[in-house]
C-alpha cells in the first residue's frame, strides 16, 4: 500500500527531498545544542573536559571554549547555543512549510485521480455503489489518506532524523549507556504489533460504517420533498440516529485500541531513564564518565522520547489511514469503460439502420431482457410499450453501450457496436430523459454541456429558439449566464424539458433516445415541450419509451415488452386490431381518461336550485 501511494509522490519529490533534507539538519542542530550543555557545565563547575565529545566540539570551533577567561568561555559556549538554537528553527519552519505543500499537493492529486476514475467508470458500477460511500471515498477517504503523508513524510521523517542522530551523538558520548537504552526498542515492536492488526481491522470497516450514514443523509436530502409530504421526518431522523450511532460506537471502539500507543511507550521510556541514571551514576563514580556528560546524556535520552513517541503513534495512526487509502484503491482498481473497451473504429457512420439481433442481458444473475430483435431503419420512430419493470429502459441503454448484452448483438449498419471505440458511439447518440439533469452552472454552459468552447452564441441561441427556451432565458436576470442552482430547481418542469431538449438539437444527433417528457406538465408546458420533441425527432432515428400511448400513435413501429420479452411489435393501427397487450393497455388508458373526464363534468355542473 505504501508502495502505491509512493506514486503520488514522486511528481513532488524534489519537494519531499527538501523536507527531507531541512528535518536532518535541524535534528543535527538540535542534538549539537544539547551537547554544548558539556563544556557549560565543566566551565561552570571547573572541570576538565574528558569526554569524546568535546574533542569533536574542539575541532569544529576551535580553542572558542579554551579561553583562559572562565566567564569569556561560558559567553562563548551560550552564543554558540542561541546561534545553533536560531538556526534550527529556521529549518523546522522551512521543512514544515515544505511538507504542509507535500502533503495537499499529494492529497489533492490523489482526490483528483479518483474522481476522474469514477467518472470513467461503467454505470454498472454506480447502479452496485451507494451514492453516499462513493462521496465518502472521494471526501473523507482522501483526507483520512493525507494523514499517512503528514505522519510517515513530515512529521515521522522529522522524528526519525531526530532519534537517528540523537542515537549518533549518544553513541559518541557513550556506547556502553546507549546499549542499554537500545534494548527495550524491539520489545516495543513487539508489544504494539497486536494493536496494530486490531486498528487496521477496525478503520476498514469504520470507514465502510460512515459511508452507510453519508448515504442516509444524501437519500434524505435528495429526496426531501417526498419526507416532508410523508411526514417522514421522525423516520429519517431515527434512521440517521441508528448509523451515527453505529459510526460512534465503531469509533470508540478504535479509539479505545489506538490510545494504548502511547502510555505503552512512555511507560517504557521511564524505566530505560531510571535504568540510565542507576548505571550512568555508578560510571561517574568509578571515572569513566564526567557529571557534565551523564546530564547531558540524559537530557539527550529524555528529548528522543517525544520524537520516539510519536513515532510509536505513527502505525495507529497509518492503520486508519492504510484503510482509508485500501477504499480509495478499491475504486482505482476497478476498470473502467475505456479499458472494457476492444472497439477500434474511431469514426462510425449511421448510413442505414441499427438492429437489435436476439438480445438477452441480465443484471448479474437476474434476466432483464431476453432474445429482443428489431430492426430501425434511419429516420423510423420506434416506440416501447410496457408495464414498470419491463425492460424498456435497459434496452435503450444498450444502444449507447451503458451495458453491454449478455448475448446477442446491436449492430449500427452492420457493425457490432461493442468494435466501435466508445466515445465514437456516444458521439452520435443524445438522451433526453424525463428526469431532466441540469448542474449548478449557467445556461449556456448546461446548454453546451462538455464542449463549451466548440458551440457559438448564435448556435447555442438557435438551439434555445427550436426547443422554445430563447423566451423564459431571455427574461432570467443574466440570460444565458444565469447560475440554476443545484438541479436546475430555479426552473418550473417544463422549462427544465425545453433546456434538455435544446441541449440535445445542439448536439444533433442522427439517433435520439426520448423518455417521454411531457407526462407531469400542465397543458400549456405540455404544448410548448411537444411542439420542441416534434422539431429535435425530425430526420432522426428516435427511441421513444412512451408512458401515454396517444404520443406514439404516428410511430413507424411500436414493441411491447413483457418481462424482457417483445410480446407484440407492430403499428399503432396494426396492434390495436390484433386485441392483444397493446389494445388493453390502450383501453385501460382510454377508459381512466374518460372517468376523469366525466369525473371532471360531474364536479362543474351546475348546482340545481332548492
Amino acid at each position: 500500500m505504501y508502495r502505491r501511494l509512493l506514486v503520488f509522490l514522486r511528481p513532488h519529490r524534489w519537494r519531499m527531498a527538501g523536507t527531507l533534507a531541512c528535518n536532518i539538519i535541524a535534528a543535527v542542530l538540535d542534538v549539537f545544542s544539547l551537547t554544548l550543555l558539556i563544556p557549560f557545565l565543566n566551565q561552570l563547575f571547573n572541570q576538565p573536559n574528558i569526554s569524546p565529545v568535546s574533542d569533536f566540539q574542539r575541532w569544529l570551533l576551535g580553542n572558542l571554549f579554551d579561553v583562559a577567561n572562565p566567564h569569556e568561555a561560558l559567553r562563548n559556549v551560550i552564543i554558540v547555543i542561541l546561534t545553533t538554537v536560531v538556526l534550527k528553527n529556521v529549518f523546522v519552519w522551512i521543512s514544515g512549510q515544505l511538507g504542509a505543500r507535500l502533503q495537499e499537493y499529494v492529497t489533492r492529486d490523489l482526490r483528483n485521480a479518483l474522481y476522474a476514475h469514477l467518472q470513467r467508470l461503467p454505470l454498472g458500477y454506480f447502479v452496485r455503489v451507494k451514492t453516499g460511500d462513493i462521496l465518502a471515498r472521494v471526501l473523507n477517504d482522501t483526507q483520512q489518506t493525507k494523514q499517512v503523508i503528514t505522519q510517515a513524510v513530515t512529521q515521522s521523517v522529522q522524528s526519525a532524523a531526530n532519534v537517528l542522530v540523537a542515537i549518533v551523538g549518544l553513541i559518541a558520548m557513550s556506547w556502553q549507556l546507549f546499549l542499554l537504552a537500545a534494548i527495550v526498542a524491539p520489545l516495543l515492536i513487539a508489544i504494539l504489533q497486536p494493536l496494530l492488526r486490531k486498528l487496521r481491522r477496525g478503520h476498514r470497516k469504520l470507514s465502510n460504517q460512515y459511508g452507510e450514514m453519508t448515504a442516509v443523509v444524501q437519500e434524505s436530502i435528495s429526496g426531501i420533498r417526498l419526507v416532508k409530504s410523508y411526514a417522514g421526518e421522525t423516520y429519517e431522523e431515527s434512521r440517521f440516529r441508528e448509523e451515527s450511532g453505529r459510526y460512534a460506537r465503531g469509533m470508540v471502539r478504535v479509539t479505545r485500541i489506538s490510545v494504548l500507543a502511547q502510555p505503552i511507550t512512555e511507560t517504557l521510556g521511564m524505566f530505560i531513564a531510571v535504568a540510565i541514571l542507576w548505571f550512568g551514576a555508578r560510571m561517574v563514580d568509578n571515572g569513566s564518565m564526567d557529571g557534565a556528560t551523564l546530564i547531558t546524556f540524559l537530557l539527550v535520552v529524555m528529548r528522543t522520547l517525544q520524537p520516539l513517541k510519536q513515532l510509536s503513534q505513527v502505525p495507529a495512526t497509518a492503520q486508519q489511514s492504510l484503510s482509508a487509502a485500501e477504499r480509495i484503491f478499491e475504486v482505482l482498481d476497478s476498470p473502467t469503460e475505456a479499458s472494457l473497451d476492444r472497439g477500434k473504429i474511431p469514426d462510425p457512420r449511421f448510413e442505414r439502420a441499427l438492429e437489435f439481433e436476439r438480445v438477452s442481458f441480465a443484471y448479474e444473475t437476474e434476466p432483464v431482457l431476453s432474445d429482443v430483435s428489431l430492426v430501425a431503419a434511419k429516420g423510423e420512430v420506434v416506440a416501447l410499450v410496457g408495464a414498470s419493470g419491463a425492460g424498456k429502459s435497459t434496452l435503450v441503454d444498450l444502444i449507447p453501450r451503458f451495458y453491454e448484452p449478455t448475448s446477442g448483438r446491436i449492430l449500427l449498419d452492420g457493425v457490432d457496436t461493442r468494435d466501435i471505440a466508445l466515445p465514437a458511439l456516444r458521439s452520435l447518440i443524445a438522451i433526453v430523459s424525463q428526469d431532466t439533469v441540469l448542474f449548478n452552472d449557467t445556461v449556456r454552459h448546461n446548454l453546451a454541456y462538455g464542449a463549451a468552447g466548440r458551440y457559438s452564441q448564435d448556435e447555442i441561441e438557435r438551439a434555445a429558439r427550436a426547443a422554445n427556451a430563447h423566451a423564459f432565458i431571455s427574461e432570467l436576470p443574466d440570460g444565458y449566464d444565469t447560475v440554476l442552482g443545484e438541479r436546475g430547481m430555479r426552473l418550473s418542469g417544463g422549462q427544465r424539458q425545453r433546456l434538455s431538449i435544446a441541449r440535445a438539437l445542439l448536439v444533433d444527433p442522427p439517433i435520439l433516445i426520448l423518455d417521454e417528457a411531457t407526462s407531469a406538465l400542465d397543458t400549456e408546458s405540455e404544448r410548448l415541450v411537444q411542439e420542441a420533441i416534434d422539431r429535435l425527432l425530425a430526420g432522426r432515428t428516435v427511441f421513444v419509451i412512451a408512458h401515454r400511448l396517444s404520443t406514439i400513435a404516428h410511430a413507424d413501429q411500436i414493441l411491447v415488452l413483457d418481462r424482457g420479452r417483445v410480446v407484440e411489435h407492430g403499428t399503432h393501427s396494426a396492434l390495436l386490431a390484433r386485441r392483444g397487450h397493446y389494445h388493453r393497455l390502450h383501453a385501460m388508458q382510454f377508459i381512466d381518461a374518460s372517468q376523469i373526464e366525466a369525473s371532471g363534468r360531474t364536479t362543474e355542473s351546475p348546482v340545481p336550485s332548492p
